[in-house]
Protein backbone atom coordinates (compact mmCIF):
# COMPACT_ATOMS: atom_id res chain seq x y z
CA UNK A 1 0.00 0.00 0.00
CA UNK A 2 1.25 3.60 -1.06
CA UNK A 3 1.23 5.28 2.31
CA UNK A 4 2.79 9.16 0.97
CA UNK A 5 2.82 11.11 -1.74
CA UNK A 6 5.44 12.78 -3.51
CA UNK A 7 3.66 15.26 -5.98
CA UNK A 8 6.35 18.05 -5.77
CA UNK A 9 8.94 15.97 -6.90
CA UNK A 10 7.60 13.70 -9.52
CA UNK A 11 5.33 16.52 -11.05
CA UNK A 12 8.39 17.86 -12.78
CA UNK A 13 9.20 15.25 -14.96
CA UNK A 14 10.49 11.45 -16.04
CA UNK A 15 13.25 9.84 -16.88
CA UNK A 16 13.80 6.42 -18.96
CA UNK A 17 14.50 4.82 -15.74
CA UNK A 18 10.55 4.85 -14.73
CA UNK A 19 9.72 3.48 -17.73
CA UNK A 20 11.67 -0.47 -17.35
CA UNK A 21 8.50 -2.20 -16.90
CA UNK A 22 8.38 -3.08 -21.08
CA UNK A 23 4.43 -2.37 -20.91
CA UNK A 24 2.59 0.59 -20.21
CA UNK A 25 0.51 -0.87 -17.36
CA UNK A 26 3.53 -2.33 -15.49
CA UNK A 27 4.76 0.92 -15.70
CA UNK A 28 1.59 2.33 -14.68
CA UNK A 29 2.10 0.03 -11.66
CA UNK A 30 5.58 0.94 -11.25
CA UNK A 31 4.79 4.62 -10.53
CA UNK A 32 5.46 4.25 -7.05
CA UNK A 33 8.75 5.21 -5.71
CA UNK A 34 10.49 2.14 -4.01
CA UNK A 35 13.75 0.74 -2.83
CA UNK A 36 12.72 -2.38 -0.90
CA UNK A 37 9.68 -4.77 -0.75
CA UNK A 38 7.43 -1.46 0.57
CA UNK A 39 5.28 0.64 -1.68
CA UNK A 40 6.24 3.74 -0.20
CA UNK A 41 6.05 6.90 -2.03
CA UNK A 42 3.62 7.83 -5.23
CA UNK A 43 4.92 9.31 -8.12
CA UNK A 44 1.25 10.04 -9.46
CA UNK A 45 0.41 12.10 -6.65
CA UNK A 46 -1.36 14.88 -8.96
CA UNK A 47 -2.52 15.04 -12.18
CA UNK A 48 0.00 17.22 -13.42
CA UNK A 49 2.98 14.06 -12.63
CA UNK A 50 0.17 12.07 -14.40
CA UNK A 51 -0.08 13.84 -17.51
CA UNK A 52 3.71 13.91 -17.66
CA UNK A 53 4.06 10.08 -17.27
CA UNK A 54 1.43 9.15 -19.70
CA UNK A 55 3.68 11.62 -22.31
CA UNK A 56 6.60 9.24 -22.03
CA UNK A 57 4.83 5.94 -21.32
CA UNK A 58 3.52 4.68 -24.91
CA UNK A 59 0.11 4.36 -22.95
CA UNK A 60 -1.53 6.61 -25.52
CA UNK A 61 -1.36 7.14 -28.99
CA UNK A 62 -0.44 10.94 -30.19
CA UNK A 63 -3.78 11.82 -31.06
CA UNK A 64 -5.55 10.10 -28.04
CA UNK A 65 -2.85 12.10 -25.82
CA UNK A 66 -3.42 15.32 -27.24
CA UNK A 67 -7.69 14.64 -26.86
CA UNK A 68 -6.84 13.61 -23.29
CA UNK A 69 -5.16 17.13 -22.65
CA UNK A 70 -7.84 19.38 -24.36
CA UNK A 71 -9.73 19.68 -21.35
CA UNK A 72 -8.19 19.12 -17.65
CA UNK A 73 -11.35 20.41 -16.03
CA UNK A 74 -12.24 16.26 -16.69
CA UNK A 75 -9.82 15.63 -14.39
CA UNK A 76 -10.83 16.10 -10.39
CA UNK A 77 -9.39 14.55 -6.84
CA UNK A 78 -12.13 11.69 -7.41
CA UNK A 79 -10.96 10.66 -10.71
CA UNK A 80 -7.40 10.73 -9.24
CA UNK A 81 -8.48 8.57 -6.46
CA UNK A 82 -10.15 6.56 -8.26
CA UNK A 83 -6.82 5.60 -10.84
CA UNK A 84 -4.79 5.21 -7.37
CA UNK A 85 -6.79 2.43 -6.23
CA UNK A 86 -7.16 0.77 -9.80
CA UNK A 87 -3.11 0.78 -10.00
CA UNK A 88 -3.14 -1.26 -6.28
CA UNK A 89 -5.55 -3.69 -7.50
CA UNK A 90 -3.62 -4.02 -10.71
CA UNK A 91 -0.57 -4.46 -8.48
CA UNK A 92 -2.25 -7.43 -6.14
CA UNK A 93 -3.05 -8.60 -9.55
CA UNK A 94 0.22 -8.92 -10.95
CA UNK A 95 1.61 -9.85 -8.11
CA UNK A 96 -0.54 -13.14 -7.73
CA UNK A 97 0.35 -13.89 -11.51
CA UNK A 98 4.61 -13.27 -10.83
CA UNK A 99 3.92 -15.54 -8.07
CA UNK A 100 2.17 -18.49 -10.13
CA UNK A 101 -0.05 -18.07 -7.13
CA UNK A 102 -3.40 -19.88 -7.05
CA UNK A 103 -4.80 -15.98 -5.33
CA UNK A 104 -3.45 -14.57 -8.60
CA UNK A 105 -6.90 -15.46 -10.82
CA UNK A 106 -9.00 -14.13 -8.04
CA UNK A 107 -6.94 -10.79 -8.37
CA UNK A 108 -7.47 -10.45 -11.96
CA UNK A 109 -10.90 -11.16 -11.94
CA UNK A 110 -11.44 -8.00 -9.58
CA UNK A 111 -10.27 -6.28 -12.04
CA UNK A 112 -13.00 -7.34 -14.35
CA UNK A 113 -15.53 -4.52 -13.47
CA UNK A 114 -13.34 -1.44 -14.67
CA UNK A 115 -12.73 -3.44 -17.60
CA UNK A 116 -16.44 -4.05 -18.30
CA UNK A 117 -17.11 -0.50 -18.08
CA UNK A 118 -14.13 1.04 -19.86
CA UNK A 119 -15.50 -1.17 -23.10
CA UNK A 120 -18.94 0.16 -22.56
CA UNK A 121 -17.45 3.43 -22.64
CA UNK A 122 -14.79 2.87 -24.94
CA UNK A 123 -14.96 2.27 -29.11
CA UNK A 124 -13.78 -0.27 -30.88
CA UNK A 125 -12.00 0.89 -33.92
CA UNK A 126 -9.04 -0.09 -36.37
CA UNK A 127 -6.28 0.72 -38.45
CA UNK A 128 -5.63 -1.64 -41.45
CA UNK A 129 -5.81 -5.22 -39.90
CA UNK A 130 -5.44 -4.06 -36.07
CA UNK A 131 -8.17 -3.93 -33.57
CA UNK A 132 -8.40 -2.25 -30.05
CA UNK A 133 -10.24 -1.19 -27.66
CA UNK A 134 -10.03 2.94 -27.25
CA UNK A 135 -11.42 5.31 -24.08
CA UNK A 136 -13.75 7.62 -25.03
CA UNK A 137 -11.41 11.37 -24.60
CA UNK A 138 -14.56 13.11 -23.42
CA UNK A 139 -15.55 10.67 -20.16
CA UNK A 140 -14.06 11.60 -16.43
CA UNK A 141 -13.21 8.16 -16.88
CA UNK A 142 -10.66 8.29 -20.08
CA UNK A 143 -7.56 7.74 -17.47
CA UNK A 144 -9.16 5.05 -15.57
CA UNK A 145 -10.42 3.38 -19.00
CA UNK A 146 -7.45 4.04 -20.62
CA UNK A 147 -5.68 2.23 -18.15
CA UNK A 148 -8.51 -1.22 -17.87
CA UNK A 149 -8.23 -1.51 -21.79
CA UNK A 150 -4.36 -1.63 -21.60
CA UNK A 151 -4.48 -4.28 -18.55
CA UNK A 152 -7.57 -6.29 -20.23
CA UNK A 153 -4.82 -5.96 -23.13
CA UNK A 154 -1.87 -7.20 -21.76
CA UNK A 155 -3.36 -10.09 -19.89
CA UNK A 156 -4.31 -11.62 -23.35
CA UNK A 157 -1.11 -11.45 -24.43
CA UNK A 158 1.88 -13.55 -24.55
CA UNK A 159 3.90 -11.16 -22.62
CA UNK A 160 2.14 -12.13 -19.19
CA UNK A 161 3.47 -15.43 -18.79
CA UNK A 162 7.28 -13.05 -19.14
CA UNK A 163 6.06 -11.15 -16.18
CA UNK A 164 8.43 -10.87 -13.36
CA UNK A 165 8.67 -8.59 -10.03
CA UNK A 166 12.50 -7.30 -9.24
CA UNK A 167 13.98 -9.15 -6.69
CA UNK A 168 14.49 -6.38 -4.34
CA UNK A 169 12.08 -3.73 -5.41
CA UNK A 170 8.04 -4.25 -6.12
CA UNK A 171 8.18 -3.22 -9.63
CA UNK A 172 7.82 -5.55 -11.98
CA UNK A 173 8.97 -5.99 -15.45
CA UNK A 174 8.53 -8.46 -18.44
CA UNK A 175 11.44 -10.38 -18.77
CA UNK A 176 12.31 -11.27 -22.43
CA UNK A 177 15.40 -12.48 -21.87
CA UNK A 178 17.34 -16.01 -22.22
CA UNK A 179 18.90 -18.22 -19.94
CA UNK A 180 18.29 -17.54 -16.02
CA UNK A 181 16.34 -13.81 -16.83
CA UNK A 182 15.98 -10.92 -15.43
CA UNK A 183 16.52 -9.97 -11.47
CA UNK A 184 16.29 -6.74 -11.52
CA UNK A 185 13.93 -4.12 -12.82
CA UNK A 186 16.82 -2.17 -13.70
CA UNK A 187 20.25 -3.27 -13.20
CA UNK A 188 21.31 0.36 -12.90
CA UNK A 189 19.10 0.92 -10.08
CA UNK A 190 18.30 -2.02 -7.84
CA UNK A 191 21.08 -4.38 -9.33
CA UNK A 192 23.61 -1.89 -8.66
CA UNK A 193 22.56 -1.69 -5.25
CA UNK A 194 22.19 -5.36 -4.60
CA UNK A 195 25.75 -5.51 -5.92
CA UNK A 196 26.65 -3.21 -3.50
CA UNK A 197 25.02 -4.51 -0.06
CA UNK A 198 26.48 -8.32 -1.16
CA UNK A 199 29.56 -6.34 -1.03
CA UNK A 200 29.58 -5.28 2.26
CA UNK A 201 28.03 -8.56 3.85
CA UNK A 202 31.21 -9.91 2.17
Amino acid sequence: MVIRDSQDRYAEGWSEADYVGGHPVLDFINTVADTGKTRLSDKIGNWDAVRKWACGAGLLSKGELAAFMQDPSLDDDGELARLHRFREQAYEAMLGLADRADSGSQSVIRLEPSIRDAMGRGVFSGEGRRFRWQPDACSPRRWLDAIALRVEEFLRSEDVVRLRQCNRCTWFFVDRGRGAGRRWCDMRTCGNRAKAEAFRCR
